[in-house]
């Protein structure tokens, strides 16, 4: 088993409906998000993942909740 894992971060806001305290009005975090992928054989370059692969997949996918309100996020 071959393993390839990225580590990142991005930003975003949020609400707590119906928390009664001062998470129900909008906040941010700092999300931090680890992807790991594996695989059972590696290609014939060695690898089981271009990392430059993985990490653009990431960043499509986070791109879309980097600073945005996750309440509104499908």
């Amino acid at each position: 088993m071959f393993t390839v894992s990225i580590e990142t971060e991005f930003s975003a806001a949020h609400i707590i409906r119906g928390h009664n305290g001062a998470c129900s009005r909008q906040h941010g975090h700092n999300w931090k998000v680890t992807v790991e992928v594996q695989s059972q054989e590696l290609d014939s370059l060695g690898m089981s993942i271009d990392f430059f692969i993985l990490k653009k997949m990431t960043e499509d996918v986070l791109a879309q909740l980097d600073h945005h309100d996750l309440n509104t996020v499908p």
